[in-house]
């Protein structure tokens, strides 16, 4: 049977495992991965044992390679299954080189048009490239420019979000990746590229992971703010929003809209928000907790830390409108943030069950 050919870009990532789960969800469907390690492909393997070999296969990059011109040459070759459609999911961040915003924003516009130049010239059966991209890279570079986004990913990272203009800092992470999205998508259009775009935005990223979480160093930066709430863990990363960002989309969400953007034409050239209004505060979210999971109570609580109480508009700016998304994807039910929150709780406190039940069988 033909199935489409797709090559997808940080497979092993928080969102990629979403978006590749969903790919495989699809019988038509092939793809070739790119994950940042042989141990990451390893476990992708073990996740996904259930679909034959001849759908699957994967390539290394490791991140430190990502900016270095044509890396991707190599694996965007297949002369006897040649790529029909690509779905991007790499957030380069180049901090280190960035001494100004504008800097920045020319980095990694650049790293996206050097991606999309290779594509041209190593892929010519590609008609769609999907990008999928978030405001929490250029909100946390805002923040503080020096952050090692290694390191972040690694450590659940730090936030200034108690001394920022959550308004100021959305709307300009916003242009700033608007800037890039146009940038993109003028280059594909007078390029003579033989493919089109879509780019698919998110202001930040929850929610679980597909596969039951290993560890809690597997956290998300988003996702630590949850498990804080109610673990006994430092509770820094509790002060909300995240680097200013409060408006939330959920990652089930975000590759179900990337997946759908692959296969719709009238996506071309678009750009597309994912986003499912505010995530609440840090009270609200122990109270959604609470609520749902009781048993929770007594570990619930900031110590003493200042609640947020806000009064937010119900109206997203401008800006994060999704009725795009809506009348070309068609996808119209966001999960709200209780859903989100909860689903999320519930995974976490898989994983402390299980940690915990393996400190009493090995004691």
């Amino acid at each position: 049977m033909f199935k489409t050919r797709i090559f997808l870009t940080g497979a092993d990532s928080f969102t990629g495992s979403h978006i590749l789960a969903q790919l495989l969800s699809h019988d038509s469907v092939s793809a070739r991965l790119v994950v940042k390690s042989a141990e990451a492909a390893h476990v992708i393997w073990r996740q996904c044992q259930t679909h034959a070999s001849s759908f699957l296969d994967a390539v290394t990059i490791a991140d430190s390679d990502l900016l270095v011109p044509g890396v991707f040459d190599e694996a965007l070759q297949d002369l006897s299954n040649p790529f029909s459609a690509i779905v991007h999911n790499l957030n380069v961040i180049p901090s280190d080189e960035a001494d100004c915003l504008a800097t920045y924003i020319r980095l990694e516009t650049d790293a996206v048009i050097g991606f999309l130049k290779s594509v041209r010239d190593f892929a010519p059966a590609v008609t769609r490239v999907v990008i999928v991209t978030s405001l929490l890279p250029f909100a946390r570079w805002l923040g503080d420019p020096h952050i090692d986004s290694i390191a972040v990913g690694a450590i659940g990272g730090h936030s200034r979000s108690s001394s920022v203009d959550s308004e100021h800092m959305l709307a300009t992470s916003q242009a700033s990746s608007n800037v890039v999205s146009d940038a993109v998508i003028a280059w594909t259009k007078q390029s003579g590229a033989h493919f089109d775009v879509a780019i698919v935005t998110a202001p930040s990223v929850y929610g679980p992971t597909v596969h039951p979480l290993e560890n809690s160093s597997d956290l998300t930066e988003t996702n630590r703010r949850l498990w804080n709430i109610f673990s006994n863990e430092p509770l820094g990363q509790t002060v909300s929003p995240l680097y200013g960002i409060n408006h939330f989309s959920d990652v089930r969400d975000v590759a179900d809209a990337a997946v759908r953007a692959l296969f719709i034409e009238r996506a071309s050239n678009m750009r597309l928000v994912v986003s499912a209004g505010t995530m609440p505060s840090v009270s609200e979210i122990a109270e959604i907790i609470v609520a749902k999971f009781p048993e929770l109570q007594s570990r619930v609580g900031i110590d003493g830390s200042p609640h947020r109480h806000e009064q937010c508009n119900d109206m997203p700016p401008d800006f994060l409108d999704t009725y795009l998304m809506a009348t070309i994807l068609g996808v119209t039910n966001l999960r709200s943030a209780e859903v989100t929150v909860t689903d999320t709780v519930r995974q976490m406190l898989d994983l402390q069950q299980r940690k915990a039940w393996r400190s009493i069988t090995q004691n």
